[in-house]
């Protein structure tokens, strides 16, 4: 296998990503798995992933893991989704804004459906692409664009090219998957401004 690691960014990472992208990548080189670093800097992340993809099937990648600059992952995400041999396997993981939610959506009909499960391998209709595992072959047998926003009629909203993906994938009868044992393992990092109020001089 030939993996490619493809990163849409702004202008900066989280240093905590940066961590997990050192560890992932030491060891991938110890356990001797190829692979290549795809950064793609911009500002509209469906045209990112698509740019990203072409550059992953010109390196001839069997494999895309693509991970998002404000996550935070495990060493050994890709053997752990290596290990369900899937053409699609991603972790969920929360919102970061309330209500915290997961981000894996088991109800295309129902958006306020998603996934509760702690433990195992489960199906899904659309999870989030922060910490996802994909095939090439994908991309190969499914239409251009694989990524671009839709208008929601439902939400009265666009959805995110994440969900855009997995919908179409499932259409041409590619299964999602979620691991929800290595999603305990994974964090999505945001930001939040502390009160004083609520340190313990007040508690």
């Amino acid at each position: 296998m030939k993996l490619a690691i493809c990163i849409p960014s702004k202008e900066t990472v989280h240093t905590s990503f940066s961590l997990c992208l050192a560890l992932l990548t030491s060891k991938l080189t110890k356990e001797g798995i190829p692979f290549e670093l795809k950064f793609n800097v911009g500002t509209v992340i469906a045209n990112q992933r698509n740019d990203l993809v072409e550059s992953a099937i010109n390196s001839n990648a069997t494999h895309i893991l693509w991970l998002d600059t404000d996550m935070h992952f495990p060493s050994g995400i890709v053997k752990s989704f290596l290990s369900h041999n899937k053409d699609i396997v991603a972790a969920t993981y929360s919102t970061r804004y309330k209500p915290l939610r997961s981000v894996a959506f088991t109800d295309p009909d129902n958006i306020d459906k998603r996934l509760e499960e702690t433990i195992g391998l489960h199906k899904v209709w659309a999870v989030g692409l922060g910490c996802m595992l994909t095939k090439i072959d994908i991309f190969k047998k499914t239409p251009k664009p694989w990524f671009q926003y839709v208008w929601n009629t439902d939400t009265q909203d666009l959805s995110g090219e994440d969900i855009y993906f997995c919908s179409q994938a499932g259409d041409y009868g590619y299964d999602v998957y979620v691991d929800a044992d290595v999603s305990q393992l994974v964090a999505h990092i945001g930001t939040k401004a502390f009160l004083i109020s609520e340190t313990n001089e007040f508690n």
